[in-house]
């Protein structure tokens, strides 16, 4: 039976208080994420009960609503419904926040407003971190997912001497697969200045001139670096992530002194012109060096801890996986594995997770054969195949393992034997890349023999222990 989109839609924004209660909201890949300005209206148990909803939750600093991949057909619904721009689905920074909220005082009592606003800002380093996470690194990951998969390809077609890397079609198709993420920091420059309240153009500006050949070229350069006479320490900004985030964060506080300075028609004259001039130099000077030693720091105390336990760190990172996929809190990662692509030039942390989406989608598949229910085998079924084939966790998590407590507890220590395995091999991939059925030859490519061990031992391994722990419900 086909969805009722639309009528989906309607009982969402209903159930969270209507369109005059949600501050912001956006989407990724399963999920509604709503910012509301009061909490207390969302009745999530009754969105749970939706047709059409696998479950809703406050996670995150936000109430989150999960669909399935059908997702963005009820996002742009709603997108329509609250007469909203696509582009402003997510939420500047706390300034312009209360600005809208003050535009809509008559919808919302003001003590209502200031209690959650006070709220959000206790969690700006918890739930919120998330939050800003999400929308700075999730809106690009569909290009960087198709660049490391291109990249796996060709490293599958080089081992196996069908394609030579002195080549020209070599040479054009890893240009497509290594831009992505030589020059992530103008992605990000778009993303961070959007999400801080920043000119996100002048954003890409700055991380482009971080990346423009000749500052590159000042790496190899004989002579000392300097600008107006003071030492630069020049690093490089290729794929690099923490620059451009605190660039974009300082660059929003900086255009909104300006903009109290300036009148207004010449704010489009000197605000672009002082955000060069004052943020380039300075990022070069000082962020750029203090950021980079807080992410090798970072990097170092990480693997450090992984080289120390490696059993017990990599069983505890693929294990609690699909926990932190329920919370939503497995995006606060990203931030680390990308800084690892730009220090260490590899990550180490998410192929310890290699063999889960394979393990969930056998335990799923293990309850659509035992199960003599009809709405749950169908509901099992599809959501086997998004997990094995797409990789889409959510429906197979939500909708039929959370329910199913012991097939779930079994189905996690599984993954993590597969995450202990991992952890002890050095298992580490060099590229972002998405884990699943059709990608199975990158992945053999990209983490080796010991990766596919791992993603076996959660196939064989969940199918058998859900297979035995499943009871079908009276």
């Amino acid at each position: 039976m086909a969805k009722d989109y639309n009528a989906i839609a309607k009982e969402v924004l209903e159930k969270v208080g209507g369109a005059e209660n949600i501050d912001s909201f956006t989407h990724c890949v399963t999920r509604l994420r709503f910012i509301l300005k009061d909490k207390s209206k969302a009745d999530l148990d009754e969105i749970t009960k939706i047709n059409g909803v696998l479950k809703a939750l406050e996670a995150s600093g936000q109430t989150q609503v999960v669909i399935g991949t059908d997702v963005v057909k009820v996002y742009d619904i709603i997108t329509d419904m609250t007469n909203r721009k696509k582009e402003a689905a997510v939420a500047a920074d706390d300034a312009e926040t209360a600005a809208d909220v003050k535009m809509e005082e008559s919808h919302s009592s003001e003590d209502v407003v200031a209690e959650n606003k006070k709220k959000n800002k206790k969690n700006v380093f918890g739930d919120k971190f998330v939050e800003y996470v999400s929308a700075i690194f999730m809106p690009f990951m569909g290009a960087f997912m198709g660049a490391g998969l291109l990249k796996g390809t060709l490293v599958l077609l080089t081992t196996l001497n069908i394609l030579s890397k002195d080549a020209s079609t070599y040479t054009i198709l890893y240009a497509a697969a290594d831009s992505a993420f030589y020059f992530m920091p103008i992605f990000l420059g778009y993303t961070a200045g959007k999400k801080f309240g920043a000119k996100p153009f002048i954003t890409m500006g700055i991380a482009a001139a971080l990346v423009y050949p000749s500052i590159v070229g000042l790496k190899n350069a004989e002579a000392a670096v300097t600008f107006c006479g003071l030492p630069v320490d020049v690093i490089s900004y290729t794929s690099s992530v923490l620059p451009v985030i605190v660039v974009a964060y300082l660059q929003a506080k900086l255009e909104k002194l300006f903009e109290r300075i300036f009148p207004e028609v010449l704010r489009g004259i000197f605000v672009p012109l002082l955000d060069l001039i004052i943020l380039f130099p300075f990022t070069l000077l000082v962020i750029g060096p203090v950021t980079d030693f807080v992410g090798r720091g970072l990097a170092f105390a990480i693997q450090t801890g992984l080289n120390t336990i490696p059993f017990v760190a990599g069983f505890a990172m693929a294990a609690l996986w699909p926990v932190m996929i329920i919370f939503g809190v497995h995006w606060g990662l990203i931030p680390i594995v990308m800084n690892n692509y730009a220090v260490l030039g590899y990550d180490y942390i998410l192929p310890l997770t290699v063999g889960t989406n394979f393990g969930i989608a056998a335990a799923v598949f293990a309850v659509f054969l035992r199960t003599h229910n009809k709405d749950l085998k169908n509901l099992a079924g599809t959501s086997a195949l998004s997990a094995f084939i797409g990789g889409v966790t959510e429906p197979a998590i939500y909708g039929v393992l959370l329910a199913r407590k012991k097939v779930f507890a079994a189905m996690c220590i599984i993954n993590g034997i597969g995450g202990a395995l991992c952890a002890i091999m050095h298992v580490t991939r060099d590229v972002q890349m998405s884990v699943n059925a059709l990608t199975l030859p990158a992945i053999y490519a990209v983490y080796g023999i010991w990766g596919i061990v791992a993603i076996v031992i959660s196939l064989v391994g969940a199918f058998a222990v859900a297979f035995v722990t499943f009871k079908e419900e009276k």
